[in-house]
């Protein structure tokens, strides 16, 4: 009997995870979404292949390069990485789940990580987090295996899977210190502090991430100077509001109800202080969603940067709530992830039907609206002036051109007369190099006499408008720019 529930849930996992997929599939295609400019950069990245980027490592671009050499070059096929990966990470959620439990606290652990908010809205996109949280998922779960085994192979596989996480995102590091401060305080698998394995481990990362390092140090260390600058750590210290936003928005990144039963969970770590899988959880946890708090109380960190924090939170709110018997509030919970991934999957259609005109401030898809409409028309006009190229003054621009203008906006530069580096495009571009060449100009502003004054002559082309709503649009002023003279 007891074999016979245990296949029930995974045939329930199994069927739940593959409906939602099927689900999430259709909407992709009947969206067909914009890209959002730090999707077309990393498409970009891809093709371009590299051990680094200005601004992350390379897991993600090279999950692009491998999904366009399977499916094609379309913004589809990059996207569907999401709907390919996430469920491989569920899958981890289910194994970590039934190591550690039982295969009921594996089931409701792996669909309330699949269905939160977070998840739901990342299926339609391609982020660093994506390919991270597969990542770290499976580090998690190898590492599990081999603290309870001591099996070479399944400290290999950590040690691999960590490795592939901090190539990922740099964040992954703090899966190390969990690590760390677990074994520290674990009766049962203190011991593996003094297991030669362990630091096999850390060695076989170590190698894995290598060719990262080895970038960066050719590079003046840029992805870590970029970290250090988007942290705002040097400026003011200190904002009590800024914590709380970062903390009022994990409730739309991890769930309504699933965040506040985690919170509940902090008020019972020391009844659960002898339950070492309770506190195991706990610390993959909080360790890293404190460290993206403090982050925030100092200077600021965007909602999405504690996603990885959301495994561990996702098993232990399932542990805890399966194992005090109250699977019903883990249905409430799943159920109203279910209610809000429609929302975000029909917002438009849902806006339409109830009458209510989108706006600047009611659509918060606004970002990713336009820039598709916006890259055939510029695309002509560099069609129309082949002997030119395209040039922009900022990144996000330049990033959705290059894609949505292509072939012709291919060899797009950036205007960075100062040269500091803040960006992938000021990292490998050098406009001296261009010193006598004409450019086709797209400017956010009208007035461009800080770029003209660079060239013999500027002329204005025209204005392109693509209308989203009555009170927003993309506005671009096109110049022809002749004869650069140099920074």
């Amino acid at each position: 009997m007891r074999s016979q529930t245990k296949q029930n849930y995974f045939l329930y996992f199994f069927f739940f995870i593959t409906i939602i997929t099927i689900y999430r599939t259709f909407m992709l295609f009947y969206l067909n979404p914009n890209f959002y400019v730090d999707e077309a950069q990393y498409w970009i990245w891809s093709q371009n292949f590299d051990f680094g980027y200005y601004s992350k490592p390379p897991m993600v671009a090279w999950f692009i390069s491998f999904f366009e050499l399977l499916f094609g070059d379309s913004s589809i096929s990059t996207k569907s990485i999401s709907l390919f990966t996430y469920p491989f990470s569920a899958f981890f959620v289910f194994l970590i789940g039934r190591e550690l439990a039982d295969e009921k606290t594996a089931f409701y652990s792996s669909i309330l990580f699949f269905t939160m908010p977070a998840v739901s809205l990342s299926s339609l996109i391609i982020s660093t987090d994506v390919v991270l949280l597969l990542f770290w998922s499976g580090a998690l779960f190898w590492f599990i295996k081999a603290i309870k085994t001591d099996k070479i192979y399944f400290w290999i596989l950590a040690g691999v899977f960590g490795g592939f996480g901090l190539l990922s995102k740099y964040n992954m590091i703090i899966f190390v210190v969990a690590v760390f401060i677990f074994l520290i305080y674990s009766n049962q698998f203190r011991k593996h502090l003094k297991n030669k394995n362990l630091y096999l481990t850390l060695l076989i990362a170590i190698l894995v991430f290598s060719p990262n390092l080895i970038w960066n140090y050719q590079n003046n260390f840029v992805s870590f100077v970029h970290l250090q600058e988007i942290s705002q750590v040097e400026k003011e210290l200190f904002h009590l509001d800024k914590m709380f936003e970062f903390l009022g928005a994990q409730f739309g990144i991890f769930g309504i109800v699933s965040f506040a039963l985690l919170l509940f969970l902090v008020f019972k770590i020391r009844a659960n202080f002898k339950d070492e899988t309770f506190v195991m959880l706990f610390v993959f946890t909080f360790l890293f969603l404190g460290v993206i708090t403090t982050q925030a109380f100092l200077s600021r960190a965007f909602a999405n940067w504690a996603a990885p924090s959301y495994v561990g939170a996702s098993l232990l709110v399932g542990y805890y709530f399966i194992k005090s018997d109250k699977s019903k509030i883990l249905k409430i919970a799943i159920a109203l992830n279910l209610f809000l991934m429609a929302l975000i999957y029909h917002f438009d259609d849902l806006t339409q039907i109830a009458g209510i005109e989108q706006t600047r401030k009611n659509d918060p898809f606004r970002r990713i609206r336009g820039w598709d409409q916006a890259g055939v028309q510029i695309a002509q006009i560099l069609q129309n002036n082949r002997d030119r190229i395209l040039l922009a003054g900022d990144r996000d621009l330049l990033s959705e051109m290059i894609y949505y203008a292509r072939p012709y906006a291919k060899n797009g530069e950036i205007f960075n007369p100062t040269k500091k580096v803040q960006n992938y495009f000021e990292q490998i571009g050098d406009m001296n190099k261009f010193v006598g060449k004409n450019f086709v100009f797209v400017s956010k502003t009208q007035n461009i006499e800080n770029v003209s004054k660079y060239f013999t002559s500027a002329n204005f082309l025209q204005k392109i408008e693509i209308k989203i709503h009555k009170d927003y649009s993309l506005e671009f002023y096109i110049y022809t720019l002749d004869e650069f003279k140099g920074y």
